[in-house]
């Protein structure tokens, strides 16, 4: 079951606020209108028994005058106690009783009092209305208090501690300790966990950093060992041992080049990768990668014609570059068959080094995949294979400001592309 995101707690509080303010209000509304209508009713009362009390002794007499707003009658009727009805008579509002006199009771007459309430309602009306206007007045006081309120109180701080956190790498785990005096006090317990945290994450980190670094030196030694008596036994042995030894000393330089890479991964992972960059001539760099790699399939590896106008030069590290190139043309030998051409080319903006083979090619929804360390595509069953050659060429390109992009050769394969930006334009000649 997919969990919700949780609204925003500023948006939430705020709103908790305003609604509690809008219930206090409407409350009162209510509170106050039940008040002016019990009033009402109570001064209604009394008005009925000064009639009553007024008629018995003689001291009023019917019809009441007019001017009173109150108007008096016997009409024919049950005694019976019945609330008094509000009614609205040519724009008027009438409060209206009936009432058994003490002298009549025995008769079936009764007392009709009418009463006009319409100013009583106009004026409780006023109220209402001035009331709710002091209710959106309030609303909206308390809506710009409770944002200045939050963001000094809440936001402010949240931010301040979001970006110290931020600035916190890999490296400065464990030197930067977050200062939980400078916080809120809901704040400072949070502060203290992540700086606990961050102690016990730097000590991981150390002794993991320690053990890549040992290990790394620790099998480099014994691993050209192996490789350089392995190629002096190839002199000493007769022929039929020379093929094993030569599978020896293959796998024992195979393994010193998963060794290099898995340090490089570590190294980028704690952020100590370090890059010599300077500016190199593209087809110089391809050229050089020829020559270097051509050993390794003489009749397959192929270089393109160079590049017909006038080639912008990158920015990169030379080593780390050679790397690259030499783990896409090893993915390009491992997994095609037919020839593998190194070539480049430019835009406006970009300057590409190509690897192009004429095998299965790459899957678009895997091409995202096979980036990845440790992932191998479909295409790649069969064959041996660590799934990080392609990896490292990504880690080592993003560490140069470039890109490392799969692509198709329109006759069938895989397009491997290293792609760097131009920063400037060319020196003019």
């Amino acid at each position: 079951m997919a969990l919700r995101s949780l609204p925003s707690l500023r948006i939430w509080l705020q709103s908790t606020s305003l609604l509690a303010v809008v219930a206090g209000y409407s409350a009162l509304l209510a509170f106050g209108s039940s008040l002016a209508g019990a009033e009402r009713l109570e001064r209604h009362q009394r008005l009925v028994e000064q009639i009553r009390s007024g008629l018995s002794t003689g001291a009023i007499s019917l019809p009441l005058p007019q001017a009173l707003g109150v108007q008096a009658a016997l009409v024919p009727g049950e005694s019976r106690n019945a609330s008094p009805t509000l009614s609205l008579i040519d724009g008027s509002y009438w409060l209206t009783s009936r009432s058994a006199l003490p002298s009549l009771v025995a008769s079936s007459v009764l007392l009709e009092v009418r009463q006009n309430i319409t100013s009583s309602i106009q004026s409780e009306r006023r109220d209402q209305l001035l009331l709710i206007a002091v209710a959106g007045m309030s609303l909206l006081l308390v809506s710009l208090l409770f944002r200045v309120v939050l963001w000094r109180g809440l936001m402010k701080p949240l931010q301040s501690l979001s970006d110290e956190l931020s600035r916190l790498t890999a490296d400065s785990l464990g030197q930067q300790s977050l200062d939980p005096v400078g916080q809120s006090r809901e704040l400072q317990p949070i502060v203290e966990a992540f700086n606990q945290l961050q102690s016990r994450l730097a000590e991981a980190w150390q002794r993991e950093r320690r053990f890549v670094d040992g290990v790394a030196h620790e099998l480099r030694t014994p691993i050209t060992v192996i490789s350089g008596h392995a190629q002096s036994l190839q002199v000493e042995l007769h022929e039929a041992s020379q093929a094993k030894l030569a599978l020896i000393g293959a796998e024992a330089e195979r393994l010193g080049e998963l060794v290099t890479v898995m340090l490089d991964l570590a190294r980028s992972d704690a952020g100590r990768l370090t890059l010599e960059l300077e500016s190199l001539d593209p087809e110089l760099v391809l050229l050089d990668a020829y020559e270097r790699l051509q050993a390794l399939a003489p009749d397959r590896l192929r270089l393109a014609p160079p590049f017909e106008a006038e080639m912008p030069r990158i920015t990169a590290d030379a080593e780390r570059l050679q790397q690259c190139l030499a783990a896409l043309v090893d993915n390009a030998l491992a997994y095609s068959a037919g020839k593998v051409q190194l070539a480049v080319s430019a835009s406006s903006d970009v300057v590409t080094l190509h690897v192009r083979d004429q095998g299965p090619g790459i899957p678009e929804g895997e091409r995202a995949q096979v980036l990845e360390r440790f992932v191998r595509g479909s295409t790649s069953i069969g064959t041996r294979g660590s799934g990080i050659g392609l990896a490292t060429g990504k880690l080592l390109m993003e560490a140069m400001q470039g890109e490392l992009r799969i692509g198709d050769v329109p006759e069938g394969g895989a397009d491997l592309q290293l792609r760097f930006k131009i920063l400037a334009p060319p020196p003019a000649q």
